[in-house]
């Protein structure tokens, strides 16, 4: 054979051992990047992987020469290559030892559990050059070729190519630019101009963005580079929403901001600390303008999170009695707003309150605390109606609370539609006692009896409507009848006897004098008290 097939062949085997080496280290690379989520303790097979392909290349050549020495006319043209296969040796035995100093950076940063100082696409950038290096090196030194035509022509190959690929060559010194400045992170959720998403992948040409959507925009680092970028991840993922609200000028401002405040602090993911604030922000014609600032460390979720926040709102408003009011004339406004405010001072219609007076006749309400056991009841039908007409009618939506344990207590409340999740939390127990409460329940009713702080923290699971028992309608039973406050009196401590050693252990009553609050005397000294006797 004459030289030129011989150095072919010798270019079709290295083929072939890169070829056979690719396919066998393919399965520990597929492991390399779920080994590199593992941090610390896939550092050992994430070295082990960067280093298989040069490794194996190296340990597939000594094996074909060893199997070409057995034979003579194999080995003698081993002799006449020996000169393209010590070039090849050399070659791979460089490329280990770059792949080997940068295996153990990334293997030492790894151990100590930081993340590797050089971006990953400057370091595939380093060991490309250093690699091109070697060849270069082992072109003049080992085969003795002359490489400065190869230089020239190269710097001029590279004149041209540059100036026809000066967008391509752009986005990579943008992307080397993103890399060493580390301004944007895999998992980062970023505003640029009018896009916005998460980015998944940064690379040499480009950046790969998932909007909330869920489409992927592929973004060029000229582009990224030239643009202003709004990191919503770093240094610190906490952001500030603002929602703007009108009210009615008959309702207070305190009472308003009161509202804000509540409806932010429902939802979970308004964040606690930098705390809610709300303020009045103009004077419109047909009422005032309110600013509701909350932080979250959810960007990207801010539309359904601003949505919740307005439904509690809506929820508090109603509750409330404050008007959300809407552009009118003087004269208009006037008269909304006095028939308004005379609808609010209304009872309720009587069908209404026959309605009401039914739900309370049929709920814990009678049963447990005016007839128990049984007993004859302590108010007559017409006095449920007198009642009702006192009562009012309350909604919840998902996710609310209606009051929490420790909390002072004004009111007692019947469940009428929905289901309520109780929370009682004890000094002695690791675990919180939970409870359902549905449709006829009664809670609250002890602090308005006793004056003890709540024993329980209620929340609303999905919308419910409560009707509300007020102090005033309260104070009303009691005057009823003069018997009424004795006999209520002594119910409620036999109750009260009965779950003594429990309200003990309660935390919010920790410092507390229970047992003097239980007693039957001190239950009736209350009641007269709100009777003012």
């Amino acid at each position: 054979m004459n030289n030129w097939s011989e150095h072919l062949l010798a270019l079709v085997l290295m083929g072939v051992i890169l070829a056979f080496a690719w396919l066998c280290t393919l399965p520990l690379r597929r492991r390399r990047r779920a080994a590199e989520e593992l941090g610390a303790r896939g550092a050992s097979l994430v070295m082990l992987a960067h280093l298989a392909g040069p490794l194996a290349v190296l340990l597939f050549s000594a094996l074909a020469i060893g199997l070409a020495c057995i034979r003579p006319l194999t080995a003698r043209w081993l002799d006449g290559q020996m000169r393209v296969i010590m070039a090849w040796l050399d070659f791979w035995s460089w490329a280990y030892v770059i792949y080997l100093i940068e295996g153990l950076a990334v293997f030492v940063c790894k151990v100590r559990g930081r993340a590797c100082p050089v971006p990953g696409l400057l370091l595939n950038m380093l060991r490309r050059a250093l690699l091109l290096a070697a060849a270069l090196g082992i072109l003049r030194v080992v085969l003795g070729i002359n490489i400065s035509p190869l230089l020239a022509s190269t710097a001029l190959l590279t004149a041209i190519v540059g100036f026809a690929l000066q967008g391509v060559l752009g986005n990579l010194l943008a992307g080397l630019s993103i890399h060493l400045t580390r301004s944007i992170h895999p998992a980062d959720w970023v505003v640029v101009g009018e896009f916005e998403g998460e980015v998944i992948e940064t690379n040499w040409r480009e950046t790969h963005l998932r909007t909330t959507a869920g489409h992927t925009l592929i973004l060029p680092n000229s582009k990224l580079a030239e643009a202003v970028v709004h990191n919503m991840t770093w240094p610190t993922p906490v952001r500030r929403h603002s929602l703007f609200v009108g009210a009615s000028y008959n309702d207070a401002p305190a009472e308003v901001i009161r509202a804000l405040l509540s409806s932010a602090a429902a939802v979970p993911e308004v964040l606690r600390e930098p705390a809610p604030a709300a303020f009045p922000t103009e004077f419109k014609d047909f009422g005032i303008n309110y600013e509701l600032r909350f932080w979250t460390h959810q960007h990207q979720n801010r539309a359904p999170i601003s949505g919740a926040v307005n439904r509690m709102i809506w929820y508090q408003f109603k509750r409330q009695g404050i008007e959300i009011p809407f552009p009118m004339s003087d004269k208009l406004l006037c008269d909304f707003m006095e028939v308004v405010s005379h609808q609010k001072r209304l009872p309720p219609d009587e069908a209404d309150a026959a309605r009401r007076a039914a739900e309370l006749q049929h709920s814990d309400f009678a049963a447990r605390l005016l007839a128990p056991g049984g007993a004859r009841a302590l108010l007559a039908p017409e006095d449920f109606l007198t009642l009702a007409r006192q009562v009012r009618r309350v909604r919840y939506t998902a996710g609310e609370t209606v009051f929490r344990q420790g909390e002072p207590g004004e009111a007692c409340y019947v469940v009428v539609r929905g289901r309520l999740r109780g929370r009682v939390e004890h000094e002695d127990a690791a675990a919180p006692h939970e409870f359902d409460l549905g449709p006829g329940a009664l809670l609250g009713e002890m602090s308005i009896l006793t004056g003890l702080p709540r024993t329980a923290s209620i929340t609303t699971p999905e919308e419910s409507e409560l009707l509300e028992i007020p102090p005033a309608a309260f104070t009303w039973l009691l005057s009823l009848r003069p018997e009424i406050p004795e006999q209520l009196a002594r119910l409620v401590a036999d109750r009260a006897a009965q779950n003594a050693q429990a309200y003990e252990k309660l935390k919010a009553l920790k410092n507390t004098d229970v047992a003097g609050a239980l007693h039957r005397e001190n239950i009736l000294q209350r009641f007269l008290h709100l009777l003012r006797r």
